[in-house]
């Protein structure tokens, strides 16, 4: 039996067109991920790392194919469950900070615990000050998210994916809003935290100097994973259009 925290065994994805015909998004996608890894999916402009991340993130339900989690076959469990354990055990960062306006960095790393068990409920504050403290923040737990920087915004949302210390990490381009040099500097602390708390983190980018700083990377092309190290995966690459070799600063 395996012992990983993540496993796709011919994972496929498809919607019914209104033609009548059936769009295959996800044709067939292998991945194995343990606690502690750090796997980057690269992939162009609809490729299909949306829909990928989505049945991750146990949101959508695949069309055929295994998604393991611990073991347990998520597909069997109903959509109760899936969102207790969606709740529970992954955690999200976006490339929009998605931080509510009227609320401090500090409630808004709090909001997630409103919902979890009662001892992370009533020591809420506390759990998410010392999430804040981890990301580099507790001084500025108490402002509001327009007088934070585009770096701070985002490290409020890590901690925020992070206060719950979900299994499973997944972040969909993490640093896109972000200049090179802090998009790298959230990317070695997402990777560290998962290192440190023994969750599995999974990059979904089309960027390749953010999917560098992970220890495996694949490629998402035609509806099917490979490894970039693979000499096949390599040449398609190099046909795939729309991924980018670098990032231009934006803030």
């Amino acid at each position: 039996m395996s012992d990983a925290l993540l496993e796709l065994r011919d994972l496929r994805r498809s919607v019914r067109l209104p033609s009548g015909e059936d769009l295959h998004i996800l044709r067939g996608v292998d991945l194995s991920v343990e606690a502690g890894d750090h796997v980057a999916i690269v992939g162009r402009s609809g490729s299909g790392k949306t829909t990928l991340l989505n049945l991750l993130g146990l949101i959508d339900r695949q069309s055929g194919g295994e998604l393991l989690f611990d073991g347990r076959d998520v597909s069997r469990l109903g959509e109760r469950r899936r969102a207790r354990l969606r709740g529970a055990s992954i955690g999200f960062v976006f490339q929009q900070f998605n931080l509510l306006d009227g609320r401090t960095a500090l409630e808004n790393v709090m909001m997630p615990l409103m919902y979890g068990t009662a001892g992370q409920f009533w020591r809420r504050e506390r759990l998410a000050r010392e999430m804040l403290d981890r990301v580099g923040l507790a001084d500025r737990a108490d402002q509001l998210p327009s007088r934070l920087s585009g770096g701070e915004q985002q490290r409020v949302a890590v901690a925020r994916a992070l206060v719950r210390r979900p299994r499973l990490i997944l972040a969909d381009e993490p640093t896109g809003a972000l200049d090179v040099t802090t998009g790298e500097a959230v990317m070695a602390l997402l990777d560290e935290i998962a290192r440190d708390s023994a969750a599995a983190l999974v990059t979904i980018t089309h960027d390749l100097q953010v999917a560098a700083l992970s220890r495996r990377s694949f490629l998402l092309d035609d509806g099917v994973l490979h490894d970039i190290g693979d000499a096949g995966a390599r040449d398609a690459l190099a046909a795939t259009g729309g991924i980018r070799a670098g990032r231009e600063a934006v803030r």
